[in-house]
């Protein structure tokens, strides 16, 4: 059986890839009051319709608005799921985002120990997640300063990656890209090129020469080679 939301998510999509976002709000609430009229207030199809409204008004930046409905979308899921269950990780990673947009650091950094939580007791694909996790948790720090804390947090992503994936997934070529460019903004240029090459090395292997992830890893390296003595240059790729 068809499920009668589903038309409602497409259409809310299809505005929102167009940019039409009050014509996307207008359809959020619609489909917010049918799943309610058809499933009730308790119901998980009712806790998915206030994650796509809310996500709807953040992207209106109406942000307070937008953390209301997200809550309310937690807190329904928690009553039906419990608060381990990985319905939780779409509107717990949204709420990250708002709260890494406006600068709410610790609002951010509490959900984002929880998305540990519930990911880590997890089988794939949902485990992969804390390593997204990880990294955020680096970027945070990094942004209020914490340039130590940042660091530990890119090494314990790193090794995560490495305990659970392959030695040369590109998901830790691209790790290794985010701890050179956290050493390129302390200006440890030598670490840094240890790190991109490690990158490099990985990312060149399983990724086309014209990918994002390699031309970022290529531009890093050229760009720190003026800081680095002549003879730990790299040679230019």
């Amino acid at each position: 059986m068809n499920n009668p939301m589903t038309a409602y998510d497409e259409k809310i999509l299809n505005l929102i890839e167009t940019g039409d976002y009050e014509h996307a709000l207008w359809i959020a609430e619609e489909s917010y009051v049918f799943s309610k009229t058809l499933f009730g207030n308790t119901h998980l199809e009712t806790a998915k319709t206030l994650n796509n409204l809310a996500w709807v008004y953040d992207l209106l930046q109406r942000y307070d608005v937008a953390e209301t409905f997200y809550l309310r979308s937690v807190e329904l899921k928690k009553s039906i799921y419990g608060k381990s269950s990985v319905e939780l990780i779409p509107t717990l990673e949204n709420l990250v985002s708002l709260y890494l947009c406006q600068e709410k650091f610790h609002k951010a950094e509490k959900i984002l120990y929880d998305l540990i939580e519930i990911a880590e007791n997890k089988k794939a694909p949902w485990i992969f997640r804390k390593a997204v996790y990880l990294c955020q948790l680096a970027d945070l720090y990094e942004r209020q300063e914490n340039k130590a804390r940042a660091e530990d947090f890119y090494y314990r992503c790193a090794a995560f990656i490495e305990s659970v994936m392959p030695f040369d997934h590109p998901n830790l070529g691209r790790v290794f890209a985010n701890i050179a460019d956290h050493y390129v903004r302390v200006e440890k240029y030598p670490r840094a090129q240890f790190y991109y090459q490690r990158a490099y090395g990985i990312l060149n292997k399983k990724l086309r020469k014209r990918h994002p992830d390699v031309q970022h890893v290529i531009y890093g390296m050229n760009f720190i080679r003026s800081y680095l003595p002549d003879s730990q240059t790299a040679r230019g790729q």
